[in-house]
């Protein structure tokens, strides 16, 4: 899929930060953010910014991608609990398999996913790296 420029521009707070949703009827928090709470059905929901830390719970290894991704590979894909206790599915940047457990604290960081050589525009996303001073024993 490409974005154009004026995509992307749109697109920026969904992209590059973590924006969840709160109920304030019933205090249910989910990701990604809409606007009716998936849980109670109610509209009344406020947006919160999460603080992009959170636990790897289980991860994935992938060696095929999609066209124009496999430069990346190998990818690993986790499901991280962010600390606001919403789970969600993100790349894993920064890691060396041979090393990588589940439990291990992570943090979101931006990273470039892909350069578009027709237009020069650069993509980038939120993908999740290895805090290194808290990794379990």
């Amino acid at each position: 899929m490409k974005i154009s420029p004026s995509q992307s521009w749109r697109l920026k707070d969904s992209l590059y930060t973590l924006t969840l949703g709160k109920c304030k009827k019933c205090g249910n928090i989910f990701y990604p953010y809409q606007t009716i709470c998936p849980q109670c059905g109610s509209m009344d929901i406020e947006k919160i910014k999460a603080k992009g830390t959170g636990t790897l719970l289980e991860y994935t290894i992938l060696y095929q991608a999609r066209d124009g991704f496999e430069k990346q590979l190998p990818l690993v894909v986790g499901l991280i609990r962010l600390d606001e206790g919403v789970d969600l599915v993100a790349p894993l940047t920064d890691v060396d398999t041979s090393e990588l457990k589940e439990g291990v604290r992570v943090e979101a960081v931006l990273r470039r996913v892909r350069s578009d050589s027709s237009n020069g525009l650069i993509q980038y996303g939120l993908k999740f790296k290895v805090v290194e001073d808290a990794k379990p024993d």
